[in-house]
């Protein structure tokens, strides 16, 4: 059982309790699960505070399907030039991590030569690139969004 699934167990059994105390303590393991999550924690504050079960769902279904409440907001436009360029340096940074993680130095008088096994980095920061830019080569199909901030390149195969 995941953590999500393990918070839809407890949000069941908080709506199936009529105890007190038993309501009580599924407030509470909500409130440090749903902690541990990418939520608003303010928001998190003030559910648990007022006990609003239907606010409670609504965050639970966000969590467990996050493309349906997202906002279609607009992508600039960026153009061709823009988007090899970040494309280039998304590549550019995924080789040399991946160089770095073959070449570790151990005891041994040479390298292990492994392959990396990396398989999704975070692109460059928002000092280099606009961070949209990322989410309008994943729209064109040159990247893939694997979740937290981490991006892949699709594979050819």
């Amino acid at each position: 059982m995941n953590i999500i699934e393990k918070i839809r167990d407890t949000e069941i059994k908080l709506r199936e309790a009529t105890d007190p105390v038993r309501q009580m303590e599924h407030w509470a393991l909500l409130e440090r699960l749903l902690g541990r999550m990418p939520v608003d924690q303010a928001e998190l504050k003030r559910i648990t505070a007022e006990r609003d079960q239907s606010a409670l769902d609504e965050m639970i279904q966000r969590l467990e399907n996050p493309e349906a409440f997202e906002q279609s907001e607009s992508l600039p436009d960026f153009n061709q030039t823009q988007l090899n360029e970040a494309l280039r340096a998304f590549r550019h940074r995924l080789k040399y991590l991946k160089l770095d993680q073959e070449s570790q130095i151990s005891q041994r008088e040479v390298t292990s030569g492994k392959k990396a096994d990396i398989g999704s980095i975070q692109p460059p920061g928002p000092s280099e690139f606009d961070p949209k830019i990322w989410k309008v080569l994943v729209k064109n199909g040159k990247l893939v969004d694997e979740g937290h901030g981490f991006y892949r390149e699709p594979y050819s195969g």
